[in-house]
């Protein structure tokens, strides 16, 4: 009820429109519901800890405001057209894509939860020559997760559940080049996390775009997505390697990882903060996890 009787009718407004509710969202989310109050806050004091108390609070009300427009953005996602995302969605460097897909090169795209991913998710068809694959978490709703994930694939997008990617992608793979997209800084699951520092303390990542880089043999693309003004994004790529062989073991989470970090300083607003992005401890014995993680990983592509 809540999808056919709000928000898809909703989506059917202009825009501009509706923009006018941010204001109202912003108010609800955090005066009203003070919606993941305590993670924003902790989230921020473990990036910036040198920052002082007027640029800590600067950050927590631009993330609420952040959080109103991506959620109006995301209503609007349900209906908008091609020629609407198109105009909205702008890939730099289409080269590149061209390039491996005439080489015959699948890609796994790392992006992150910067800017407006919805609107990628559902233009990815059309923006790549790749056929469009996107990893992702199902939502605690089914039905609702089912509605949702329809309206993203209604461009030749498919969604594929993080459990069982890999029975999908072992028949796909041997088809036309694909393109996966993973956002890889969500918590991963803790006997799989690869620990890197990020920001002021050592963090788990997810390592299922390294792993499917080196098991299918794919290019790998860091994806960026950046605001050129409300609702109109600019899509950022770089080559991190295109042979996953050439590169040893973690070299490609770290790059990732790098690379995401130097963003979110450069937009801190732009970023995701209700995330419980460090809620998995540190292992007792970090340097024993990590080489387990390792030799099995070597174990498994040597």
């Amino acid at each position: 009820m809540l999808y056919r009787l709000i928000l898809l009718p909703l989506s059917y407004l202009p825009l501009r429109v509706l923009y006018g509710l941010s204001g109202l969202l912003y108010f609800i989310l955090r005066h009203i519901a003070g919606y993941r109050k305590e993670v924003i806050e902790r989230n921020i004091s473990i990036a910036f800890p040198q920052w002082n108390k007027e640029q800590k609070k600067k950050l927590f009300v631009d993330t609420y405001w952040h959080l109103a427009d991506l959620l109006i953005e995301g209503i609007k996602n349900l209906s908008i057209g091609e020629k609407a995302l198109r105009e909205r969605m702008i890939i730099e460097n289409p080269a590149l894509f061209d390039e491996l897909y005439k080489k015959g090169r699948h890609v796994i795209l790392l992006s992150s939860h910067l800017e407006n991913w919805e609107f990628f998710i559902s233009a990815q068809a059309f923006l790549l020559p790749h056929r469009a694959f996107g990893i992702g978490k199902k939502l605690s709703k089914d039905k609702l997760n089912e509605q949702l994930n329809h309206r993203r694939e209604r461009f030749g997008m498919q969604v594929i559940h993080a459990k069982n990617y890999r029975e999908i992608l072992k028949e796909e793979i041997k088809g036309s080049p694909l393109a996966v997209l993973t956002l890889g800084d969500q918590s991963p699951a803790p006997d799989n996390a690869f620990w890197l520092p990020f920001f002021t303390q050592k963090t788990a990542f997810a390592f299922g775009g390294e792993f499917m880089a080196h098991e299918y043999s794919m290019a790998v693309v860091y994806l960026r997505i950046k605001k050129v003004k409300r609702g109109h994004y600019r899509v950022e790529t770089e080559l991190l390697c295109e042979d996953p062989k050439s590169m040893d073991y973690g070299e490609i989470t770290k790059a990732y990882v790098s690379r995401l970090q130097r963003d979110i300083e450069a937009c801190p607003d732009a970023w995701l903060w209700t995330h419980k992005r460090w809620k998995i401890p540190v292992p007792p014995d970090l340097a024993a996890f990590q080489k387990e993680h390792e030799s099995r990983f070597r174990k498994r592509f040597s």
